[in-house]
């Protein structure tokens, strides 16, 4: 089974390599929730990514209030493509329920094989006009160096316990 880490890696390298968006951001803070994934495009566009695992996980988020506010005008950061990252062989089962349920999500299909393709299964819809201003960027861009800080010293931190434990060995 592929795991919620895989998926993130696997569509920060599509949204940064194959579709060429200069920012991503993980774990971000957007309109008082947290997006799994986050990325800027070259017209400023923002792409919000929520990763699910499982149907029920995904079933779940409708209660998520970021759905209510999806269409929304708010002058905050307006999310301007929305698309949900399941692993493959659920991303039929999901393209049609967010026919009913998400009309504006698109659907990225990601293998669990070691070279972890994504697979595009539905477009997301443009929600909003609006591009990020240079400012909100700036934000977003500083916002994540934090995270990224913090991501590094945890990998530092789970390093230097392996190499204590093999010491004791």
């Amino acid at each position: 089974m592929i795991t919620v880490d895989a998926i993130k890696a696997a569509v920060a390298g599509y949204w940064r390599y194959t579709r060429q968006c200069p920012i991503i951001a993980f774990e971000a803070e957007l309109r008082g929730e947290r997006a799994d994934i986050l990325a800027v495009d070259q017209d400023r566009f923002l792409i919000e990514t929520e990763v699910k695992v499982d149907m029920g996980d995904f079933r779940r988020d409708k209660e998520k209030l970021k759905h209510k506010r999806m269409t929304a005008v708010d002058g905050r950061y307006p999310v301007n493509y929305f698309y949900f990252a399941v692993p493959k062989q659920m991303a039929n089962k999901v393209g049609y329920i967010c026919d009913q349920l998400y009309p504006y999500a698109g659907v990225l299909g990601v293998s669990g094989n070691t070279n972890a393709e994504v697979d595009v299964y539905r477009k997301g819809k443009r929600l909003k006009e609006d591009r990020l201003t240079f400012l909100q960027i700036s934000r977003m861009a500083k916002a994540q160096s934090a995270t990224l800080c913090r991501l590094a010293r945890d990998l530092s931190e789970l390093r230097q316990r392996s190499s204590r434990e093999q010491e004791t060995r």
